[in-house]
């Protein structure tokens, strides 16, 4: 079995000490920690005096080659005019053509990395087109699918209305909630009013599946109904409330939803009278998930914040800056 390796990879492998040896950093190396920056700034020590070394005796042998053809030329001639004076190569000459090839060697690198720079960002933004193109279709799929959707409900809807209201009620709620919901989805934001619009429509649901075991309340002030907020923060925090509070008790409970400006900081408070999170309060993926919406909109400048209610439930207040 031929167990060589190819020469294409030893030709790669040249190359990528070269990168190494000039401190050329390509767009796929990752950033070096401590450790690996050491180990490397000492493989470039070696590699510039192997550099030099291989260099200073390419060029001493051409020197003697030249030395040797002139003392030849000497011997072999008979006419004093046509003798060449002896020729050493001096050291200046030497590190001379050291820095020539050590500029040469840098450019030609230079150019190489530069060029692979290029193609791979050709073949990255190529790839994000076609990314495009197949986003642009699952969304014109997710506009047409929610369409015939909201079409049926509605003829559900309209049939229930004589003979089944109540049904028919919880299916325009169903409507309602549906279609909060992936208009929300869609935005990064979405204002505070709107919000509070997706939460009633989602507890008018609940409230058909948990009757007279659920009761709610939504105090949204005029002066921050207009507020932005990343969407599906509140509506996360009312259904870890349904979920985890108001089901798993007997009686059921009360949520309430509130907002109000505290300086320079808006505090929406979703509160409920259910059992509780328990042991496992804090540690939900949806509140992991609101941690780290908060994290990368707000960095350091908004918070979410968990405590028992006084009576008993939960209290989840999002702190967010205005």
């Amino acid at each position: 079995m031929n167990t060589s390796i190819p020469l294409e990879s030893k030709r790669e492998r040249l190359f990528r000490l070269g990168y190494i040896l000039f401190g050329i950093d390509l767009p796929s190396q990752n950033q070096s920690t401590s450790p690996q920056w050491l180990s490397q700034s000492l493989l470039r020590i070696a590699l510039a005096l192997m550099f030099a070394l291989g260099c200073t005796y390419l060029i001493s042998s051409l020197g003697d080659f030249v030395s040797g053809f002139i003392e030849g030329w000497n011997w072999a001639g008979n006419d004093d005019d046509t003798k060449f004076e002896s020729w050493r190569m001096s050291q200046q000459l030497l590190l001379s053509l050291l820095a020539i090839a050590w500029f040469l060697s840098h450019n030609f690198l230079l150019k190489r990395a530069i060029a692979q720079t290029i193609a791979r960002h050709d073949a990255e933004r190529e790839r994000a087109n076609q990314l495009e193109i197949t986003s642009t279709l699952q969304l014109l799929k997710a506009q047409i699918e929610p369409h015939f959707l909201f079409n049926t409900l509605g003829l559900v809807q309209h049939l229930a209305e004589p003979t089944a209201p109540q049904a028919a009620a919880l299916t325009a709620d169903l409507i309602q909630f549906l279609r909060a919901t992936l208009e929300s989805l869609r935005a990064d934001t979405i204002s505070l009013q709107d919000d509070c619009k997706t939460c009633e429509a989602y507890l008018k649901i609940m409230q058909k599946r948990l009757p007279r075991r659920l009761s709610y309340e939504i105090d949204c002030p005029p002066e921050l109904q207009r507020f932005r907020l990343p969407s599906a923060l509140l509506l996360t925090l009312v259904e870890n409330a349904i979920k985890h509070g108001i089901e798993p008790a007997i009686d059921g409970g009360h949520i309430r939803i509130a907002a109000n400006r505290v300086n320079e900081h808006v505090i929406i408070t979703v509160s409920d009278t259910g059992v509780g999170f328990g042991e496992q309060i804090g540690h939900g993926l949806g509140l992991d998930h609101i941690r780290n919406r908060l994290s990368l909109t707000y960095p350091d400048k908004a918070k979410l914040e968990l405590e028992e209610n006084e009576t008993r439930g939960v209290i989840a207040r999002l702190v967010l800056p205005v």
